[in-house]
C-alpha cells in the first residue's frame, strides 16, 4: 500500500524585535506543528536563515528545540562550504537526541564531482544519525549528478535526499535510481509530488498552511486553495515570503536578519 506523503516542515526562526531569537515563539510554532501532524521539523535550515545565525545561537537554538519537542521528529540543519567545518558540526552534535541531519552541498567553492563524492562518504562515515542530502543548486552553484549520487549509495547513513530543483526528469530518475527516500525542496511541485507518489517534501509553506497540505494529500477539490496560498510567496526569496505571510496571520516570527530584507 502507498504510504502517504511526508510533510516536514523547513521551520523559520522566529526574533524578537532587536533580532535576537524568540524561543516562546519557537514554542508556539513547534506546538503547531505537532497539532497540525507534521511528519518532522528542520531547525536551521535555509528557511530558519542558518547561515545568519552565529554558531553559539545555532548551539543554543538545537539544544533548546530537542529539549523542548519530543513529540515530533527533528532534522538540524549542518553543512558548509568545508568538509572539515561540517564534519566539526557533525560531532558537535552527535549527541542529540535527532531524527537526523540536513546536509547541504558544499557551496561557492565549486569543487569537482570527485570531491563532493568524498565529502559526503567521509559524513556518511562520522555521523551517527541518519543524513539527508540537501541538494540545492541554485542556491549552492553546484549540481551533484546522477552519476555521483549513484557512488553514495553505499553511505548507509544517507536515507534521504532533498532535491530542490523543479527537474520533474531528474526527480523522476532519482526515485529509480536511489535506495534513499526522495524528498521535494520546492512547494510549486508539492501536487506534482501526490501525482507522482513522491515519498514527500520539506517544505517552507507549510509554516503556514500544513493543515491545507494534510487535506490535499486526500482531497484534491483542496489543490486550488494550495495554489492560491502558494501564490502568496510569490516575488520574495525565502525566507522573507514566509515570515512575511506568518506576521500577517498574526504570529510574531519577527523580520530576516541582513543582507536579507523585507
Amino acid at each position: 500500500m502507498q504510504k502517504e506523503m511526508k510533510i516536514i516542515t523547513a521551520l523559520v526562526t522566529p526574533f524578537n524585535p532587536d533580532l535576537s531569537i524568540n524561543y516562546h515563539m519557537v514554542d508556539q510554532l513547534i506546538e503547531r506543528q505537532i497539532a497540525e501532524g507534521a511528519d518532522g521539523i528542520v531547525i536551521g535550515g535555509t528557511t530558519g536563515e542558518a547561515h545568519l545565525l552565529d554558531k553559539q545561537e545555532m548551539y543554543e537554538l538545537y539544544h533548546y528545540v530537542v529539549k523542548y519537542a519530543k513529540r515530533i521528529p527533528i532534522y538540524l540543519g549542518v553543512g558548509s562550504a568545508s568538509t572539515n567545518e561540517t564534519l566539526k558540526q557533525i560531532k558537535r552534535f552527535n549527541h542529540l537526541d535527532v531524527a537526523g541531519f540536513l546536509v547541504v552541498v558544499p557551496y561557492y567553492v565549486l569543487p569537482p564531482q570527485k570531491g563532493l563524492i568524498k565529502h559526503f562518504q567521509l559524513l556518511s562515515e562520522a555521523s551517527e544519525k541518519p543524513l539527508i542530502l540537501y541538494h540545492i543548486p541554485k542556491r549552492t552553484g553546484i549540481t551533484l549528478t546522477l552519476d555521483s549520487l549513484a557512488k553514495l549509495k553505499s553511505c548507509s547513513r544517507i536515507t534521504m535526499i532533498k532535491e530542490a530543483c523543479l527537474d520533474k526528469k531528474r526527480l523522476s530518475k532519482l526515485k529509480k535510481l536511489l535506495p534513499w527516500e526522495i524528498m521535494l525542496g520546492d512547494d510549486s511541485l508539492f501536487l506534482w509530488g501526490i501525482r507522482h507518489r513522491i515519498d514527500g517534501i520539506i517544505s517552507v509553506i507549510s509554516n503556514s498552511h500544513l493543515s491545507l497540505m494534510k487535506q490535499c494529500l486526500r482531497n484534491r477539490k483542496q489543490w486550488k486553495e494550495y495554489r492560491l496560498a502558494l501564490a502568496l510567496l510569490k516575488g520574495y526569496p525565502n525566507p522573507v515570503g514566509i515570515k512575511v505571510l506568518l506576521k500577517k496571520m498574526g504570529f510574531s516570527v519577527g523580520s530576516v536578519r541582513l543582507p536579507l530584507c523585507e
